[in-house]
């Protein structure tokens, strides 16, 4: 009698265990129930072109870099082909954040209306192109932030990326946070509190000048000093 009811407490014990496992795999749902959505099954939403042209920066990517300082300046064009130019201005040394390189692309897309495939595009980084990537905006508010991902595999997960945007260079860590948690919570890529912050602060602009400005403003300090003590 013993050993019976050992081996139902086993099985009783057993089953919350198993219970507890499908819990615990879960946790990508947030607290409606929704599943954080991967990039390669979203859509990319209706964009009001207009709108969301203009200046954006990047605050935080995921997974890791090496661009900083990057500027996303979107123009529209009144035509029905290539009407999108986007140019990301941006640094990889971090010795020299403010010395800026710059890559173009060209696409088309269609003004208020959603894309499930996305974009594929590639940038134009001299001297050579990107590879092709499929780039999908999955929500923007227009004036504050936009929540981007994109891959170059659909069916490679770790080939995906995922972007926060602003209008502003600068966030406060409050509103940071608040924007990482939600767009964990609704996508996959995007990890709530452990992205990638992106250099976006005074050294993008520090000691501004160009280094070929500075050098010949160097050079003529040079030659007057050699001059004066010449003369």
């Amino acid at each position: 009698m013993s050993s019976k009811s050992d081996e139902w407490c086993f099985g009783l014990l057993s089953v919350f265990l198993l219970l507890g496992l499908l819990c615990g795999h879960t946790v990508e749902a947030d607290d409606s129930g929704t599943t954080a959505q991967a990039c390669n099954v979203s859509t990319s939403m209706a964009l009001d072109l207009q709108k969301f042209s203009g200046i954006w920066w990047e605050i935080a990517r995921q997974p890791t870099g090496s661009m900083f300082c990057t500027q996303i300046n979107i123009t529209v064009q009144n035509t029905t082909e290539d009407n999108v130019l986007i140019d990301s201005t941006y640094s990889n040394t971090i010795t020299y954040p403010w010395v800026n390189q710059t890559m173009n692309a060209t696409l088309t897309i269609a003004n208020d209306t959603p894309a499930a495939g996305g974009y594929n595009f590639t940038f134009w980084n001299p001297p050579q192109y990107t590879p092709y990537a499929v780039w999908k905006v999955l929500d923007t508010d227009y004036d504050n932030y936009a929540f981007v991902c994109g891959y170059t595999n659909s069916t490679d997960n770790s080939t995906a990326f995922a972007m926060i945007i602003a209008r502003n260079r600068t966030l406060s860590t409050t509103y940071l946070d608040s924007l990482e948690s939600e767009s964990s919570s609704r996508y996959d890529n995007f990890l709530n509190g452990s992205m990638t912050l992106i250099t976006q602060d005074g050294t993008c602009e520090g000691n501004g000048a160009d280094p070929s400005t500075a050098l010949t403003a160097f050079y003529a300090i040079f030659a007057l000093v050699i001059y004066a003590l010449t003369k």
